[in-house]
């Protein structure tokens, strides 16, 4: 049985006011990563923002490192 590996996956550009946000979760799979994120979320603000991981995510299955500066 083929082993599971857990992935990064991220959403860039989400949340966005006067500067964008993220959205990353470590999981098995895109759902579940979506799945994490809700649990991690507000009740009230899931409804609202949960469309904007409708779309592909990034997937890293390796070391990976980034970083975003804070907006002002």
């Amino acid at each position: 049985m083929k082993e599971k590996k857990l992935k990064l996956y991220i959403w860039r550009d989400i949340r966005c006011d006067y500067t964008c946000g993220i959205g990353f979760a470590m999981a098995y799979s895109a759902k579940e990563a979506r799945q994490k994120i809700a649990e991690s979320s507000e009740d009230w603000e899931w409804p609202g923002y949960k469309y904007e991981l409708d779309s592909k995510p990034e997937v890293h299955k390796k070391p990976f490192g980034a970083w975003i500066s804070g907006g002002g």
